[in-house]
């Protein structure tokens, strides 16, 4: 959300046999065989669409706004659809699902202020069971849900207690700081927030004193129970015009990381300061492969000063395998295919080695976040299969843009009071999100907010998000046969 307020957006979900569009995916920059992608319609319409993968059902949760979709694929490729919406989720400011794939375990959010409607089913959607929604503390805007195995080293006399073996994270921010919770019961209850960075409690613990970006990204666990919540930007200058949201001029993309269930954090930046910039944009994103080597993805991008946007950027990816103490020179997955801006990075890892990274691109130069800007959309996927070493990218969407114009990350929160001309385009909302499922393929749910006469007229902006899923129909998957 952003500390924005927007109306509800409708939304109908059409249930039963879908049709797949055309296949369509176009290689470029290629260090290896290249992946192909189709697109499929959800039925539903809401920007930043979250999905989950549950092995037990073979079938995807897809969230759009307060609705709930499964999807599963035949043979074939032949998607059906049922509407299994959570009965918690009635009203929402920030909708956000998770999927535990270990435990079958998908978690529904919709926040409601300081708090969220929130239920788990263990059945993709077949039944919910309502749970407290948030953790004491934790507050207020943009929150995220994760969870996965417990540190082994660390493990509270209380995991597992109740028959569920994994932790479950609840993060927000507050405007100022974020703040994470942990859960025992799996999600029924959360333990007091805990400060993730930018606050006296973990000062001592975060060499950059604490100037971190408000806005975060979304919590992800290792397979080896550490915990990493993506920051766009830390070390930067603080900033005095920024309206709602306490923002840092500059800094480097970092991660928070916790080495003990959440019950401490530690704030750990991109070691290339020279190939890693915070434009103030889009959330990173992050994902550990089995190996526990870890994937962070941003955009990247320098803005001239506090008030002024920068009219380049690019997607980077750098991996880490010790937690985020070192990191690999950043790859820059976007600019060899002539790609002048990104948004909406997302991440995911399946087997040692093996990680995929999708964004939305455009050729276009300029300020993607004021009107004016003129720009044509796609989703392009990046894949490696050597640890980051090399990545190949496709452009998932040729003949068909997914937005025109300007994108708007900027909710309510303008550069300054005197700057009236942000993006009036909020379509999109704030993110995309990315999964496996349980052969490896790579499945993203974006929004597409250009149909009918927009995908031919380039004059034509963006005004809808209909809800879709990208997803792999060939080439190297993310797990290993």
């Amino acid at each position: 959300m952003r500390c924005s307020t927007r109306p509800l957006l409708l939304v109908c979900v059409l249930a039963g046999l879908a049709a797949p569009f055309a296949a369509a995916s176009q290689a470029a920059v290629s260090s290896g065989p290249a992946a192909t992608y189709t697109p499929y319609a959800v039925g539903s319409s809401s920007g930043e669409p979250s999905l989950g993968w549950d092995p037990k059902a073979g079938a995807v949760l897809y969230q759009s706004d307060t609705t709930t979709v499964r999807m599963t694929w035949d043979a074939k490729g032949r998607l059906t659809t049922k509407d299994v919406s959570a009965p918690t989720s009635v009203t929402s400011l920030d909708p956000i699902s998770f999927t535990d794939q270990s435990t079958h375990r998908t978690f529904v959010s919709q926040l409601v202020g300081v708090c969220s409607l929130s239920s788990y089913t263990d059945d993709a959607g077949g039944s919910w069971h309502p749970s407290e929604g948030c953790g004491p503390d934790v507050l207020l805007d943009h929150q995220t849900v994760g969870g996965g195995p417990y540190r082994p080293t660390s493990m509270p006399l209380t995991a597992g207690a109740t028959g569920y073996p994994n932790a479950v994270y609840y993060c927000a921010q507050n405007s100022y700081s974020g703040a994470c919770a942990r859960s025992d019961d799996g999600g029924l209850t959360y333990l007091p927030g805990v400060p993730a960075y930018n606050t006296p409690a973990n000062a001592s613990g975060d060499p950059y004193g604490g100037a971190c970006s408000a806005i975060h990204g979304h919590v992800r666990v290792a397979p080896d129970g550490y915990v990493y919540l993506p920051n766009k930007g830390c070390g930067g200058v603080p900033t005095a015009g920024n309206l709602t949201n306490s923002e840092f001029f500059g800094g480097t993309p970092a991660l928070s990381v916790s080495a003990d269930n959440g019950t401490t954090w530690t704030v750990r930046k991109v070691t290339w300061p020279k190939d890693a910039h915070n434009p103030d944009e889009s959330d990173p994103s992050v994902a550990a492969d089995k190996a526990n080597a870890v994937y962070f993805g941003w955009e990247d991008g320098i803005n001239p000063s506090e008030t002024v946007y920068g009219k380049t950027s690019s997607a980077k990816v750098s991996v880490s395998r010790d937690h985020g103490q070192t990191w690999t020179k950043p790859y820059d997955v976007s600019t060899g295919l002539g790609i002048k801006n990104v948004q909406f990075p997302e991440v995911i890892a399946g087997d040692p080695g093996r990680a995929a990274f999708a964004f939305l691109g455009t050729k276009a130069v300029g300020d993607d976040q004021h009107n004016g800007f003129v720009g044509e959309w796609h989703l392009y996927i990046a894949t490696t299969v050597d640890g980051g070493s090399t990545w190949t990218t496709v452009d998932t969407t040729p003949k068909d843009p997914v937005q025109r114009g300007c994108i708007s990350l900027q909710g309510t929160s303008n550069k300054t009071v005197a700057d009236s001309n942000i993006c009036s385009q909020r379509n999109l909302l704030d993110f995309n999100d990315i999964t496996l499922d349980t052969q490896g393929r790579v499945l993203v749910a974006y929004a597409d907010g250009c149909v009918k006469a927009c995908i031919t007229n380039p004059r034509s902006g963006s005004t809808t998000a209909v809800d879709m899923v990208m997803r792999q129909t060939s080439g190297p998957l993310l797990y290993r046969p």
